[in-house]
């Protein structure tokens, strides 16, 4: 026990340190690239900035309460819309393998929406919604159907020798549903729900963007880059890159620790 706790700490060491080591050698590359383009051309360095000043220009700002606001406005509407994504989709994907008439109703509808970009949609959905609740549709619209097809599709395609073992515990169609098909798809499901984590970051803040809801991470970047101040872009798309890693490193290690408690395959 003692042993495979020191492996664990070695192994967290190791990948903090590999971080470590990939972002300073990024940071390094960027500095370089910075003072390339400014001995050429002053000007230039506008554009591309140093980290150092990044950072300056983040910490300039980055605690005040009109940023804190942003950050805390932007972080609900992207859970909220993410929570109800997940939510319809899991609902969603249960009723089309149910029916087949609903899934032949609501399957293209779903695809259609996977498949056009997001940008289209943010744009088609701003004539009929206000620039508070936008961005929250959007987050919901994106994550909707990568759940909704992770849910069809496994209990579509539930091992055969479970649904066999249901049928000799003449277990009724709603108990095999529940007590066979659904906890087979749970690793699945959890994956599902990671990737489109990390879509709902980007497809949430290109809404902010583009509506400008007030108090938002998008709103500071497009009134950033109107007034030509690079370095805070530079600043909120840091914070909105740093965010979403916490935030999807922190929901995969919550969600490998139920998989390997409850006996389900570990997700890296």
């Amino acid at each position: 026990m003692i042993f495979t706790i020191k492996q664990t700490k070695k192994s967290i060491l190791k990948n903090i340190l590999k971080v470590i080591l990939v972002a300073t050698f990024w940071i390094l590359v960027w500095e370089a690239a910075s003072r390339l383009v400014s001995r050429n051309n002053e000007l230039l360095l506008l554009i591309l900035p140093s980290p150092f000043t990044v950072l300056k220009t983040w910490i300039k700002f980055g605690f005040t309460n009109e940023f804190l606001k942003a950050e805390l406005l932007t972080l609900a509407r992207i859970f909220t819309g993410f929570i109800i994504g997940c939510f319809l989709g899991f609902l969603t994907g249960i009723i089309t393998h149910i029916s087949n008439v609903v899934y032949l109703l609501l399957s293209p509808v779903l695809k259609i929406i996977r498949a056009i970009p997001v940008v289209a949609i943010i744009i088609l959905m701003y004539l009929f919604f206000s620039s508070s609740t936008l961005p929250i549709l959007i987050v919901c619209l994106m994550v909707l159907p990568i759940v909704w097809q992770t849910v069809h599709d496994g209990l579509k395609n539930t091992d055969k020798s479970l649904l066999e073992m249901a049928r000799v515990f003449n277990l009724t169609n709603s108990k095999t549903l529940i007590s066979v098909k659904l906890p087979s798809i749970i690793p699945s499901l959890i994956s599902s729900f990671v990737n489109a984590l990390g879509l709902a970051w980007k497809s949430g803040v290109a809404a902010e963007v583009i509506c400008l809801p007030n108090y938002s991470l998008g709103t500071m970047l497009w009134q950033s880059k109107g007034s030509i101040n690079f370095d805070e872009v530079y600043a909120v798309t840091l914070t909105v890159v740093i965010l979403s890693v916490i935030i999807e490193f922190l929901f995969k290690f919550l969600c490998s620790k139920y998989l390997s408690r409850y006996g389900g395959i570990k997700n890296d």
